[in-house]
This record gives C-alpha cells, sequence and structure tokens, in this order.
C-alpha cells in the first residue's frame, strides 16, 4: 500500500491537485486517463489525471469531477488530502485490479490561509 499525502494550496482548490513526481510511475505520461477514486463515504469519483512528458512531471487531477469534489467537501487551502494506493486482489477478476482511496482531513479554521 502506498500512500500520497498534500497539503493544499490555492491552486489545488481552484483548477487542479498537482501530486508528487513519482506517485503515478507505472502510468503512461504525456496523456491522460481516468482515475476511480473511492472517498472516505464510499462514493467514487472519477478524477481527469494527465502525467505531462518527462521524468520531473508531476500528475495532476483536474476538470469538472476535482471541482465538484472540492465543493461537495468544501475543501479549503490548508486542507490535507491523503491518497491511498491499493492492490486489489479480486478473485473472478484475475490477478488484481488497482484502485485509489482519498481522504480529507480539514484543518482548523485558526490553521486555514
Amino acid at each position: 500500500m502506498k500512500e500520497v499525502t498534500k497539503t493544499l494550496i490555492t491552486s489545488d482548490i481552484e483548477r487542479r491537485l498537482l501530486l508528487p513526481e513519482n506517485c503515478l510511475k507505472n502510468f503512461p505520461r504525456g496523456r491522460e486517463t481516468f482515475l476511480k477514486i473511492r472517498d472516505e463515504d464510499g462514493i467514487v469519483w472519477t478524477f481527469r489525471c494527465r502525467i505531462p512528458p518527462g521524468n520531473h512531471s508531476k500528475p495532476a487531477l483536474y476538470g469538472e469531477y476535482w471541482s465538484m469534489f472540492v465543493r461537495q467537501k468544501g475543501l479549503k487551502a490548508g486542507d490535507i488530502i491523503v491518497i491511498v494506493f491499493n492492490k486489489v486482489v479480486a478473485p473472478a477478476a484475475g490477478p488484481g485490479e488497482d484502485h485509489f482511496e482519498i481522504k480529507v482531513k480539514k484543518t482548523s479554521p485558526e490553521t486555514r490561509n
């Protein structure tokens, strides 16, 4: 299990969520893909994800569903997002499929910028 933690900044809220460089190293670079990510309420969100070409490029989650997620969760700069990558073994599905979970850690109003 791999976990990525990110403290949100204004651009993450307003435009897209930039993730650390190598957190999705097995995904093709220079293309857009869709990631299905389950939140703590069991809702599966399908986020657009683009990993620019190059070895030092950061993947980004963006688009309509990212904006909806931000609004529904009431995210603000300073809140923390945790994305957990799991390998699920489902006998009917064969060797297993990748899936992601997303958790939100709200900061108190006093610590928000």
